[in-house]
This record gives C-alpha cells, sequence and structure tokens, in this order.
C-alpha cells in the first residue's frame, strides 16, 4: 500500500558573523532523495555543517533503509536473510527464524487489527494478491483490464485469520499455520520503518530533519536549526483539478501520513479501484479520496490512515477522539473536507 504526501518546505539558511577566532559556519539544508527502496521515493532533508557530512550520514541512513527494505519485501528472496518472502513461502510448512526487525513488525501488525478493529490485516496477502494482479495486469493493457472474480476473492478470504500468524518471541520464529496464507504488510511497513529510522536518524546523524518514506512524513527539531521555526508539510489535493495543496500544516516532532485513491489505481469500464481493500467487502474502499492523520508515531499513523479510509466517517470520528494526540483529516469524494476536534490547530 503506497501512500504519497508532499514536502512543502520554506527554509531560509542564516549565517551569522562574531568575533571569535574560530569561525564555525552555521548549518546548512541539504537533501537526499532515493528510489530503490519500498518501491517508493524515499526523501531526507537535514541540517549539517557540510554538504561531505551530510552526504556520508545519509549513506549511513540508505544502509539502514535498505536493510528493512529487505527484510519486509514479500516479493523476492535475498541471499544471508530469512525475509517475509521466506516466511510466506513456508506457510503449513515449518517456522521460520527471522531478525527481531521481523517479529517486532508482524508483532506490531497484530496491534494494528485489534485497533483498526480489524480493518488493516496483514495476513490479508492471499486477498491482496488477486488484486495486485488484477491492477498490474490493468495497468499493462488497458484495453483487457478486469476484476478479481468474486468466487475467487471469497474463497482467498477464508485464508486470512490473523490467529493464524504464530509469532514465537523467545524462539524469534514466525509460521504461518494456514498453508494458504501470505503476509502483505503494506499498511504498516513503510510507517514502521520510518519510526525505525528516525528514532536512529535522532540517536546517530541530525537533531533537525525531515524523512519522507513513500509519504510517511517524520519531522523533528526545527527547519532551520533556530530553535523555534515549525517544518512546513503540503497535504497533496486529491482532486485532480486542484492545482494547489489541500492545506499546509506546521508542526515538529510530529508523523504525518496520508492515505487516498489518487496514486495508486485501475480503472475498469470506465470505474476507478483503488489498492485499499476493505477487508469486510473486499473491494477496494470507496468512502474518501483521501485521509490524513496526525500524531507522534508514524506506525500508528500508517495504521490509522488506512483504518480511517476503510471505517465509516462516524466510525473514523469516534476512534481518533479515542486516541491522545491524534489527528485527522477526510476528503470526500465530492473533495469536501472534514476535520477531527483539532487538526486545524496545525494549519498554517
Amino acid at each position: 500500500m503506497k501512500k504519497y504526501i508532499s514536502l512543502f518546505l520554506v527554509l531560509t539558511a542564516v549565517a551569522s558573523l562574531c568575533g571569535c577566532s574560530s569561525f564555525r559556519p552555521a548549518p546548512q539544508r541539504y537533501s537526499k532523495t532515493l528510489t530503490e527502496y519500498f518501491d517508493t521515493v524515499t526523501t531526507v532533508i537535514a541540517y549539517d555543517t557540510s554538504e561531505a557530512e551530510f552526504n556520508r550520514k545519509a549513506e549511513e541512513l540508505e544502509q539502514w533503509l535498505g536493510e528493512y527494505d529487505r527484510l519486509y519485501d514479500i516479493y523476492q528472496p535475498y541471499d544471508g536473510i530469512n525475509n517475509l518472502y521466506t516466511v510466506n513461502e513456508q506457510a503449513g510448512k515449518a517456522p521460520v527464524k527471522v531478525d527481531r526487525k521481523v517479529l517486532d513488525l508482524l508483532l506490531y501488525g497484530k496491534e494494528a487489527y485489534t485497533l483498526s478493529r480489524g480493518t488493516v490485516n496483514i495476513c490479508l496477502g492471499s486477498v491482496l494478491r488477486l488484486w495486485h494482479e488484477a491492477r498490474e495486469a490493468s495497468l499493462e493493457n488497458p484495453e483487457s483490464a478486469y476484476l478479481p472474480e468474486q468466487a475467487a476473492l471469497t474463497q482467498a478470504s477464508a485464508h486470512t485469520d490473523i490467529q493464524q500468524l504464530i509469532l514465537d518471541e523467545q524462539a524469534s520464529t514466525v509460521y504461518l499455520a494456514d498453508s494458504e496464507m501470505s503476509l502483505d504488510v503494506g499498511a504498516v511497513a513503510k510507517g514502521f520503518a520510518a519510526r525505525a529510522l528516525s528514532e536512529r536518524i535522532q540517536e546517530n546523524l541530525w537533531q533537525d530533519f525531515v524523512l519522507s518514506l513513500g509519504g510517511n512524513v517524520c519531522t523533528a527539531g526545527n527547519k532551520n536549526g533556530d530553535g523555534t521555526t515549525l517544518w512546513n508539510v503540503q497535504i497533496e489535493n486529491p482532486n485532480p483539478q486542484a492545482g494547489s495543496a489541500l492545506e499546509v500544516l506546521q508542526l515538529t516532532d510530529k508523523a504525518v501520513v496520508t492515505s487516498g485513491d489518487y496514486q495508486r489505481y485501475f480503472t475498469v469500464d470506465g470505474m476507478q479501484y483503488c489498492h485499499i481493500i476493505a477487508p469486510d467487502t473486499l473491494y477496494p474502499a470507496d468512502a474518501f479520496s483521501g485521509v490524513t492523520v496526525v500524531c507522534e508515531d508514524s506506525a500508528l499513523g500508517d495504521v490509522l490512515s488506512t483504518a480511517l479510509f476503510i471505517l465509516s466517517l462516524d466510525q473514523g470520528k469516534e476512534l481518533v477522539e479515542a486516541l491522545d494526540g491524534v489527528e485527522a483529516l477526510w476528503v470526500d469524494k465530492a473533495y469536501n473536507i472534514i476535520y477531527s476536534s483539532h487538526f486545524e490547530d496545525y494549519l498554517k
């Protein structure tokens, strides 16, 4: 599941001179964009003392990002590691010993299922695979675009019971007890990885930065290192006729995550079908064009943006209001904007 959000960063570099005998240049803004990981675009913007120092740290960040990408990959194996592809291949056969990063993601996936009222299910892979195959084939050959057969979806849905995901923390193993079950962590992996990377960045690399991992945006510090200026984060407008941002947020030490129907979709008989599948209908959710969540934790934001896209507006509002420090914005199919109680506190 891909989530996209634009960054609108108004950054002014201010250099000051002093009468000190040893002059230290003020930190400058640098950025790097990567496209090789999580099948999406990753951008980091940070302040550092030199371009060389920034690039050195960015290379370290890229190594971390690559590690998470390989471990959470459900589409291909890698030499020397057991990743989620390996787990799926061993469904119904044997437990797989995995890196703690994989185990922690799946433990969080179980929490996400409960928190989201079952709308985010990392064991929905058998259903999501059918939609993925239909989308890829339809985009490649629009004249032969098709939807998955209802009978196939119903059959696949019989193999999505999250209770059949057996996690052994002591042995660090994962076992899919249903041989026809498969994991798909698209609704949790990027947010979970972004949270972990953001924490490592703050501990080892930069204090003032923005990390955008496929639209899961994490902010920390200040946009020009002055200790006071908030970051500006732009929410993309789902209306294709609109030429401007939907909203611009001012914040720091927060995550901003958006789910929408306007980036990953395909068309069959004039109808658009997005990539966010509702487990109860086995079809794409179609009540909203976009949902944005602001909270401190990008992993939570990732889960909630998907859940709120699937749940009704009343159910979504009830869920948001029950959580501390969480705000949300919904855009309905007519492009009307609905805010949670204090979302507008973040508007520029």
